[in-house]
């Protein structure tokens, strides 16, 4: 058995709203997931791993368990975890979060790079010689552990993923080296911008004052938008005294638990769009929209 070495971080796309184009471009669906390298050891052995490529084998032992019969040497792919409710992929921190505690067969495992190929360190070749030589490795698709494609016609598959209301794609130079991290110009991504209605749950508060609205959605929390004129703070100084309630959800994140939060017993609507759901379910960027369902 030849030692795969480990990047310290994952090659990451960098956020653009253009889609390059041209021969020396290849495009690839950006699965709502969460960045899973796997490294298989040659003797049996599976390790999966975080995008800060921490272990990851005990949160998703059904990823592993879907991964040992893979008889492919020693070697490193990059992909990602993702859950497919049957018609498009969709983040769900219950099956996808580190907090996750069930065995779930629901989930998917997507590959999309080879940084080992039996113990060859392959990282300088191109991107495009690396992902045949993936493909070659796995050239039949199962329902929960596959190859994703490899597309020549950006905006063709823009218009696919927007039509179906996928996440957004990842643009790729063919030639590309495996770069670890974002110092490099060789993989974009561009995401379709994320709008919905979600309740608000709590203000949160500075100096006494109307801050931002904290939001639930999927009975989850995700962040909080701020963006209020005054009349709308003076409106909500005053609903806060009307209708106090307790906080909603079982787990906050470090900086909500620190926060001065006035929890509401009435929720109401509002409409936010943001740029991307992150990695551990919270809105990039929030602008808020307006308020009600339309």
């Amino acid at each position: 058995m030849i030692a795969t070495g480990l990047p310290k971080v994952p090659m990451a796309p960098i956020t653009s709203p253009d889609i390059p184009i041209g021969p020396e471009w290849g495009y690839q669906i950006k699965w709502d997931g969460v960045r899973t390298p796997v490294r298989f050891d040659g003797s049996g052995g599976v390790h999966i791993f975080s995008k800060r490529m921490e272990p990851r084998n005990d949160t998703f032992p059904e990823i592993v368990e879907l991964l040992k019969p893979v008889q492919i040497g020693s070697s490193l792919i990059d992909g990602e975890i993702a859950y497919f409710d049957g018609t498009r992929p969709k983040f769900e921190r219950a099956r996808l979060g580190v907090q996750k505690r069930k065995f779930d067969e629901s989930l998917i495992y997507i590959m999309f790079d080879l940084l080992y190929d039996d113990g060859e360190d392959i990282r300088s070749l191109p991107f495009k010689e690396r992902y045949a030589r993936l493909a070659a490795k796995f050239p039949e698709k199962q329902p929960r552990l596959f190859v994703t494609d490899l597309f020549y016609d950006g905006p063709a598959l823009w218009d696919w993923v927007n039509e179906r209301e996928w996440e957004g794609i990842i643009s790729k130079r063919l030639d590309s080296p495996y770069t670890e991290g974002k110092k490099h110009q060789d993989w974009f991504k561009k995401r379709k911008e994320v709008r919905l209605v979600a309740d608000v749950v709590g203000v949160k508060m500075k100096s006494g004052q109307v801050s931002s609205l904290v939001l639930r959605y999927d009975n989850r929390y995700i962040g909080h938008v701020a963006g209020l004129d005054n009349a709308s703070k003076t409106v909500l100084q005053q609903f806060i005294q009307e209708h106090p309630g307790e906080c909603p959800f079982s787990v906050l994140t470090p900086g909500m638990k620190k926060a001065d939060v006035a929890w509401l017993s009435v929720p109401f609507p509002c409409r936010v769009s943001a740029l991307e759901f992150t990695d551990s379910g919270l809105l990039r960027q929030p602008k808020l929209l307006g308020f009600g369902q339309n």
